[in-house]
């Protein structure tokens, strides 16, 4: 009780991304933040391939646990897994592992409705209550959603059976959400979650979550903790972006995303980036660039809290497949029609070590060290340094963390 927990992340890295991968993920990440993407609008279909790459944690739920993969999502606040349930006709259910509540003796009904949309369809079904496991990290009285019908194909082909949602409980609809739960049911000593994303790593090794604390051996220098904006989704101010000496934004609004490998940006620093990088846009917020001249094109440079995190040309562009087989280079900055934000998704976050701290409503980065490496099993506790950037007057002197 009360210890720091950690939690592998897997994932995997589709072998031949597509174009329809981009497009299937902008629908999503357009309904996550109510936005209407100019995809929307189209069939679900367009869905059909999944989406770029996902990052999951397996979690159980009920007695005797039922185990499901869940995409680790900070941009939402909700948790949903396909329900028992559904009809044999949904074939995103069918393929993944549902929820059966006659088979826990723990379940609990609740039975109130539950929707999200996306694009043309929306996933909907009902709420439920049962217990909730994540890696011996046991959740009473846990609520979360069955899913029943899920649109089009939008999630046939996913790894994930469902998402865990790591926002705040603002956008939660009413229910309280699973951090929520493991801070009140005194499951970590700290309300606090950090995210180290392996931009390098392998269906096994994709990173970790840490329950409760940081992990000092992962990043080098300090965390850099900023205010959140607001607590519906970890927002909070950049300072600058900057690319040469074009200044993308001063001040702006930029959200941290787990649940996306894009950064999506306003239409104003949409169209000054793919000039700078000599882009061409193909008409629904996505530009691509010569695959001959990537080495020509020019770092990105964020600046937040004031520490400057870099992006080079290597973590911004994608390579990915056309319907006829083409190799395409793809801006990672992308556009949603409405979007006024920085939403940063796996291209920013896979370059930092990110705290969440939900006691604080803050949000702290750090560099990742070279060559960063982990043990998810490590055996000692040592105290984080001052100089490190815990605030030890909220924490208490007994703050201790993980040490690999």
């Amino acid at each position: 009780m009360g210890q720091l927990r950690r939690t592998p992340i897997t994932r995997q890295i589709k072998q031949n991304k597509t174009h329809a991968n981009v497009k299937a993920e902008k629908i999503v990440l357009a309904a996550k933040y109510f936005l209407v993407d100019r995809q929307s609008s189209q069939t679900t279909q367009v869905l059909a391939n999944g989406f770029n790459l996902e990052y999951t944690i397996r979690l159980c739920i009920g007695t005797p646990p039922q185990c499901f993969n869940l995409q680790f999502d900070t941009g939402s606040s909700d948790l949903w897994v396909p329900s028992a349930k559904c009809p044999s006709t949904n074939e995103a259910c069918q393929k993944h592992n549902k929820y059966n509540s006659s088979a826990s003796s723990s379940h609990v009904e609740d039975g109130k409705g539950f929707s999200i949309q996306y694009g043309s369809g929306s996933l909907t079904g009902f709420l439920s209550t049962d217990t909730v496991d994540i890696d011996g990290m046991v959740i009473r009285n846990q609520t979360f959603a069955e899913a029943v019908d899920e649109p089009g194909s939008a999630f046939v082909n996913t790894i994930f059976d469902g998402i865990i949602g790591m926002a705040f409980a603002s956008i939660s609809g009413g229910i309280t959400t699973p951090f929520d739960n493991i801070i009140r049911q005194g499951l970590v000593k700290h309300p606090v979650f950090s995210v180290y994303l392996r931009r390098d790593g392998t269906s096994q090794l994709g990173g970790e979550v840490i329950w409760g604390g940081i992990d000092r051996s992962i990043y080098r220098g300090c965390i850099n903790y900023v205010p959140v904006s607001m607590p519906t989704y970890w927002q909070f101010t950049a300072n600058s972006v900057k690319v040469r000496d074009i200044l993308l934004c001063n001040g702006c609004q930029a959200i941290a995303d787990t649940g996306t490998s894009l950064i999506a940006v306003p239409l104003r620093a949409y169209k000054a980036i793919n000039k700078v990088l000599n882009a061409t846009d193909a008409g629904d917020g996505e530009a691509f660039v010569d695959c001959n001249n990537l080495c020509k094109l020019p770092n990105v440079n964020l600046n937040i809290g004031g520490t400057t995190y870099t992006l080079t040309p290597k973590d911004y562009i994608y390579k990915v497949q056309a319907d006829n087989n083409q190799t395409l280079c793809l801006s990672g900055f992308s556009y949603l029609q409405g979007n006024l934000l920085w939403i940063l998704g796996d291209i920013f976050l896979g370059k930092v070590y990110t705290v969440f701290d939900v006691g604080k409503e803050r949000i702290g980065f750090a560099k990742l060290k070279k060559h960063s490496s982990y043990s998810a099993y490590a055996s000692s506790y040592v105290k984080e340094p001052a100089s490190y950037g815990i605030d030890y007057y909220s924490y208490g002197d007994d703050y201790s963390r993980f040490f690999t």
